[in-house]
């Protein structure tokens, strides 16, 4: 059938999410990285950059090595099968041509059936560079003499964009919806996992300090992390994509769902029929995406 892709169990697929930061993909992916999970799915989450810039009082060494660390703790709580950083400094990722080799052999050495990135027009510099390098290596991917070093892998994977609220020069269009309702206790508690960026930085940087619950407050953080960040981003794409959820789930049960996740297909990358989107995504409705 040439490079491309062949139909595979839940327990099979391979699925790649990669994110700017150190916690970029389970704050945006992490429903979706958790769904994949329950079937039995092979999941690798990755950051481009080692996250020594978000902070406002450490150096960036001891920050690299403590956010390291902190994504290994939500890796545990999400049950994924690595999450990988990398050494790029924050602020400065480029698109370059060794990067766009870098990628290249990253996706390659994974082979996943699904890729997820972020859109180029998101507001940050670097994830804006880490969608342009993975549509940049979209095509490359499968020519022989581009890195001949990581030999090409019998899947060509399908490409979905991120999240994200912005609508120039066009808002997200909601090709994948699901359900996150059931996975947002086990979320929270991952994303608790990133203390400096929750408790600390963001704190910092939104001037929320007066609200912050102490350490010792395990359910007040929760609740701190669910009001600020997952009510703006999980409950608002299920009230502004409600009647995308509504097609996947039908109507009764999509007016009960609260919390939701939203991707977009890139154009680039393979382009999955109805057919194959349904068992890339084996959580969701059987006729999710039509027939």
């Amino acid at each position: 059938m040439g490079w491309g892709m062949n139909k595979v169990e839940p327990q099979d697929l391979r699925v790649m999410i990669i994110g700017a930061h150190p916690d970029d993909p389970d704050i945006t992916g992490g429903g979706l990285a958790l769904n994949f999970v329950k079937v039995g799915a092979t999941v690798k989450l990755v950051s481009m950059c080692n996250g020594d810039k978000g902070h406002m009082s450490m150096s960036p060494e001891a920050l690299a090595a403590r956010r390291y660390q902190e994504a290994q703790r939500s890796k545990a709580i999400l049950g994924v099968d690595e999450y990988r950083v990398l050494n790029h400094h924050d602020c400065e990722l480029e698109v370059t041509l060794e990067m766009r080799k870098e990628v290249t052999r990253l996706i390659r050495g994974f082979a996943p059936h699904l890729v997820i990135t972020h859109r180029t027009c998101d507001y940050h510099a670097d994830h804006r560079a880490v969608g342009t390098l993975v549509m940049d290596s979209a095509y490359l991917l499968g020519v022989p003499l581009w890195c001949p070093e990581t030999p090409i892998p019998s899947v060509k994977p399908a490409i979905y964009f991120l999240r994200d609220s912005f609508r120039k020069p066009s808002e997200l269009r909601p090709d994948v919806i699901l359900r996150i309702d059931d996975v947002m206790e086990q979320l929270i508690e991952a994303l608790c996992s990133h203390e400096s960026q929750f408790f600390e930085w963001l704190v910092f940087d939104k001037g929320l300090g007066a609200e912050l619950p102490p350490p010792d407050d395990r359910e007040g953080r929760k609740a701190f992390i669910m009001k600020h960040w997952m009510v703006p981003r999980k409950s608002y794409d299920a009230q502004r994509f409600r009647a995308r959820l509504v097609e996947v789930y039908g109507k009764a049960e999509a007016e009960r769902i609260r919390y939701a996740e939203a991707y977009e297909l890139s154009e680039y990358g393979y382009q999955p029929t109805p057919e194959e989107q349904s068992w890339l995504f084996p959580f969701l409705p059987a006729d999710a995406f039509g027939r």
